[in-house]
């Protein structure tokens, strides 16, 4: 009995295992590590400005590769797209593995790159990250969620697909977390290595962390895993779909002024997850909290979080007759939170510092730090369960428009992943010190990226009010025509 269930069980999200492992893997390196892995630029012996360049690269080649994927979608099968996807983004792996071994082999021993190496070092990993947001954004995402949303719906009644499509996100969501949360585990045990002394560092005292190396060899090793799992066993059922991209749908939402509004809107949540990854920096650099204090919390924050909040804020927020309301205030608490963790160490010029640290007020000093990253998790995981779901809602967007909706959304509100990224970077670069002879941002540099971010948050605060009247507007009038 027990083993049937198991069988069946695993017959049935099998292929979501997979494309939940194939969307961890690809997301690890630009994004996902950076939210529990402090000063990450130190392995390739860039400063901090020059390694938040790389991201900002990913971020302007993801803007228009959103819309090219919803188009590419329509030509071509989902099931090829998500395989050449993920072999893209796993040979970019390798050659991400590899970038900061080059220096050594080059015989490089500083502390930080100069000349010939630094600029070869920074054009690879621009080529590397603009890679892996035309992989991801033109070819993986929208895929992904087609082959998740048809899974073992083939033959179902109409009313039964949709709470089928459901049990699959929320899954494919679940699979995500745990197989995040055990290879994060895995980095921090590898980490808790390093700091210990257990593992050493390639190339002397100035050299790339070993334990980083297996890190990355095997979040790269993972995206190549399962692209041969996908082309073995994913089976792309035969289902009927409207087009994803439409002119005339496009056309139709852009004369929508309340799309723009719910853009900026899920922009200011966009700008509080883009906050978090910066307050990693913050917590390791300003606070002194011990790298593996940070690299767990950072995993709780992450993973972990995911399932404590997003399930039953989901159901909670459904039972609303509005979403628009809970992500306002979500997005206002988060604001506050960042605003709190600006102002913790305060403004004087030298505290914390290491000896003051260690002091009672020191101590509880860092554990508010740690504490108000948890919140801000907690918030943001809150708000983005349901960022989307006023599109077919709220503004009853009809399901002919609305992948254009999504589509016009995205490209508004994933915008920061080009902007914050060279802000941050200018700002790293004009207020800095330097840690292990290498230049990160320091504590007014942290909380000027910060306030950034409560900057943006407002500005989505303030559209999300607009909205909320725009629409409360719109339904009067609808009423005033309907007598």
């Amino acid at each position: 009995m027990v083993k049937n269930k198991i069988s069946k069980f695993v017959k049935e999200n099998f292929v979501l295992f997979i494309l939940a492992l194939a969307d961890v893997a690809i997301m690890a390196i630009p994004f996902y590590m950076d939210n529990f892995i402090p000063n990450m630029n130190l392995n390739f012996k860039l400063n901090q400005a020059d390694y938040s360049q790389a991201g900002a690269v990913y971020g302007f080649v993801a803007i228009p590769c959103y819309l090219l994927g919803s188009y590419l979608g329509d030509k071509f099968r989902a099931k090829s797209l998500v395989v050449i996807g993920i072999l893209i983004t796993g040979s970019l792996g390798v050659w991400y593995v590899l970038v900061p071994v080059i220096p050594i082999i080059a015989g490089n021993n500083s502390a930080t790159l100069t000349g010939g190496l630094l600029i070869a070092t920074k054009v690879q990993l621009y080529f590397i990250f603009g890679g892996f947001a035309f992989a991801t954004c033109a070819l993986f995402w929208a895929p992904l969620w087609k082959l998740v949303k048809n899974q073992n719906t083939e033959g179902l009644p109409e009313e039964l697909k949709e709470k089928q499509v459901g049990k699959n996100n929320g899954m494919q969501g679940a699979l995500n977390g745990l197989i995040g949360l055990t290879i994060a585990l895995f980095g921090t045990l590898l980490l808790s290595l390093q700091n210990s002394e257990k593992l050493g560092k390639i190339g002397g005292e100035h050299g790339i962390s070993i334990a980083f190396l297996i890190l990355i060899s095997v979040y790269a090793a993972l995206i190549i895993i399962s692209a041969i799992l996908a082309i073995f066993f994913i089976k792309e059922p035969k289902v009927e779909e409207p087009l994803s991209f439409s002119v005339k749908a496009m056309v139709n939402v852009l004369k929508q002024k309340n799309i723009y509004l719910l853009s900026i809107l899920v922009l200011g949540v966009y700008m509080l997850q883009m906050g978090l990854s910066s307050y990693v920096n913050y917590m390791r650099n300003i606070f002194y909290v011990p790298a593996v204090a940070v690299m767990i919390i950072g995993i709780f924050r992450t993973y972990v979080m995911r399932f404590m909040i997003s399930g039953w804020f989901g159901r909670f927020a459904d039972k609303q007759k509005s979403y628009i309301p809970l992500i306002i205030i979500g997005l206002f608490i988060g604001m506050v939170l960042i605003t709190i963790g600006i102002v913790l160490p305060g403004f004087a010029k030298d505290y914390p510092n290491e000896e003051l640290i260690k002091k009672t007020s020191g101590i509880i000093l860092q554990v508010a730090a740690c504490f108000n990253l948890i919140l801000m998790g907690a918030v943001t995981w809150a708000v983005v369960t349901i960022r989307w779901s006023p599109i077919g809602t709220d503004l009853n967007i009809q399901n002919d428009s609305y992948a254009a909706a999504v589509n016009i959304v995205s490209v508004i509100a994933f915008t920061p992943d080009a902007f914050f990224k060279q802000i941050r970077s200018a700002i790293e670069s004009k207020h800095h010190m330097q840690i292990d002879g290498v230049q990160v941002a320091d504590k007014l540099g942290n909380q000027l990226i910060l306030l950034v971010v409560v900057i943006f948050g407002f500005i989505g605060f303030l559209a999300g009010v607009a909205l909320h009247f725009s629409l409360k507007a719109d339904k009067k009038k609808m009423m005033l025509l309907n007598k």
